[in-house]
């Protein structure tokens, strides 16, 4: 069963968001923990609260870093950050001037990020995710400033605190099985907003050209509630869409660290399998009314329109206008036969129209056993819904033709094939027979 992941990005999405959201749906934080030290980073601390957001109860997951001036900055994550392209990360105390001070945090390359991911002892999905994300974010760096993607310096995103934000995600996908993610369309905000850099419009552009060819709808001005890093998870892992069809198994909601008393500022994701595929399958009925077909004729049209490709054919009497009696001819087709089965059915019949309607063809499951009777081999024809056998009938050439043979009446030869099939297969009075399971 294909397990999907619906995220619903009601107030944005950030990378921590999303680790919590899942963190609330099920995933384990201890184990996320264990599987996160098999990176070679090191000087950070993980923390999980439960905290209020607007009307909503959400999870808060938190990345403490310890950086080399031994000051600790508790990286927020926030999706409202004040920053450009790829930086994610508000952080509660930085430099005395009031900007961040970045020169503390390493400035990996993705080449070094890339071999870290390809040498840890992750389960193999998850390190094929996390490194499509940092690919798709170096892709946008290399287009973003001229270089070779090999020679893309991550410099926010390549902290301690991203690194564990993305990959955490991608741990976190795995721990609960997800084969499938789809995301409603984020929010894009408008305005400005302070960077280390200055000033910058929204959305920054690493967002811009990460969400390319995604649906998109308006956000709040001047709060940035898609970040990179969201955004590059979104493009890498995820397609848009309204949610999927499926079964729901349950919901969690993650937490951004502002307290807007405007918007909720939470991230909700929702866990479903997918539903059984619809047995119906969708025939065209095509049909016309007859009041000067002969009955000589009829069975010739009705076999006209069987070697056609319809699936069915037959005729209904009708009274017509004027109080003719007329016949109405109605053959059904898969959409393959449709057009053979029309030049058929004018072709063959007298009328100078057809008229075509769509429908659907709810079917047994078919197959063939043979059973052996007095009168010889005799094939049964079964229909099964859900491994259960509804109905079993003889097939009519094969009774006809061992009737002849043995100079029998047909139906004296079909009940002794319906008492061969009931007795190798007895029928569970409550739900049916489940003997074609024997039946080869």
């Amino acid at each position: 069963m294909t397990s999907i992941l619906y995220i619903d990005p009601f107030s944005g999405i950030a990378g921590d968001m999303l680790c919590a959201a899942l963190l609330d749906l099920g995933a384990d934080f201890d184990r996320l923990k264990s599987q996160l030290r098999v990176l070679s980073i090191d000087g950070y601390t993980l923390s999980l609260k439960r905290v209020n957001r607007g009307a909503f109860s959400a999870l808060h997951f938190r990345v403490r870093s310890q950086h080399p001036r031994d000051h600790d900055h508790a990286h927020n994550h926030d999706h409202a950050h004040n920053h450009d392209h790829v930086h994610d990360h508000d952080h509660e105390s930085g430099h005395p001037s009031g900007e961040e001070d970045w020169s503390a945090q390493p400035d990996r390359r993705w080449s070094t990020i890339r071999e870290m991911l390809k040498t840890a002892e992750l389960p193999e999905r998850a390190r094929q995710r996390a490194l499509a994300v940092f690919s798709t974010l170096a892709q946008v760096e290399a287009k973003a400033h001229g270089v070779p993607i090999d020679g893309v310096h991550f410099h926010e995103v390549g902290a301690i605190d991203s690194i564990v934000d993305i990959v955490g995600v991608c741990l976190l996908l795995e721990q609960l099985g997800i084969d499938r993610i789809v995301s409603g369309p984020p929010p894009i905000s408008h305005g400005t907003i302070r960077s280390a850099h200055g000033e910058i419009p929204l959305p920054a552009p690493a967002t811009l050209s990460l969400l390319k060819d995604w649906p998109v709808r308006p956000g709040v001005a001047g709060r940035e509630e898609v970040t990179p890093t969201g955004a590059a998870i979104l493009a890498a892992l995820a397609e848009p869409g309204p949610i999927p069809e499926m079964i729901l198994r349950g919901s969690g909601v993650g937490a951004g660290t502002r307290n807007p008393k405007d918007k909720a500022n939470i991230l909700r994701v929702i866990l479903g399998e997918a539903a059984p595929a619809d047995s119906a399958v969708t025939v065209d009925v095509i049909e016309a009314q007859m009041d000067d077909l002969t009955g000589e004729h009829l069975p010739l049209l009705i076999a006209a329109l069987l070697d056609a490709g319809a699936a069915d054919a037959y005729a209904t009497p009708v009274l017509m206008k004027k109080g003719r009696s007329g016949l109405l001819v109605t053959a059904l087709s898969t959409a393959e036969h449709v057009r053979d089965v029309e030049e058929a059915l004018l072709r063959h019949g007298s009328t100078f129209g057809v008229r075509r309607t769509t429908a659907k063809r709810e079917v047994l499951r078919r197959q063939h056993v043979t059973v052996e009777t007095p009168y010889g081999p005799i094939r049964i024809k079964l229909g099964e819904r859900g491994g259960v056998v509804l109905h079993a009938a003889p097939e009519h050439a094969d009774v006809a033709a061992a009737a002849a043979e043995a100079g029998a009446p047909a139906p004296r030869v079909y009940a002794a094939a319906i008492a061969a099939w009931h007795t190798q297969h007895p029928i569970d009075r409550t739900h049916g027979s489940r003997g074609d399971q024997d039946a080869g």
